[in-house]
């Protein structure tokens, strides 16, 4: 899969998040646009950062892979100003499992974590972070 492809799948998701997973006193009050944004949407009361992993069914959705570099500079949660991750693990099917994670929690996670290169030409890298099932949705 290439960036383009990629990125539509995770607006996809971006999408999914704003719709149907914030609480009913929540509304969407900016979408910033561009590459490197803080975060993907921010309400009345947060800002979220949203991802979609469709490679997690290697792993039995065990692991989630945590972004924090990019070509070399620093991204995701190294860079994110959100204040929750909506974290989707896509099945082939089209099924998915969803957490929604307060950031703090989730850096606190990836201490200690392994890091991995992904992404196109490895120019990703990631924290391999345990699932982590109290934030299911």
């Amino acid at each position: 899969m290439g960036f383009v492809s990629d990125l539509q799948f995770g607006k996809k998701y971006e999408a999914l998040a704003r719709s149907t997973y914030l609480p009913e006193d929540e509304k969407v009050i900016e979408i910033p646009d561009g590459k490197f944004k803080p975060y993907d949407f921010k309400t009345n009361l947060f800002a979220y950062e949203s991802k979609a992993d469709r490679l997690a069914c290697k792993y039995n959705y065990k692991t989630m892979f945590i972004e924090y570099e990019c070509n070399k500079l620093p991204s995701g949660i190294s860079t994110t100003q959100a204040d929750y991750w909506f974290y989707f693990m896509v099945k082939p099917g089209g099924d998915y499992i969803v957490y929604e994670i307060p950031i703090a929690k989730l850096r606190e996670a990836c201490n200690g974590c392994r890091s991995v290169s992904g992404g196109d030409g490895f120019k990703v890298r990631g924290y391999i972070v345990p699932v982590m099932d109290d934030y299911k949705l």
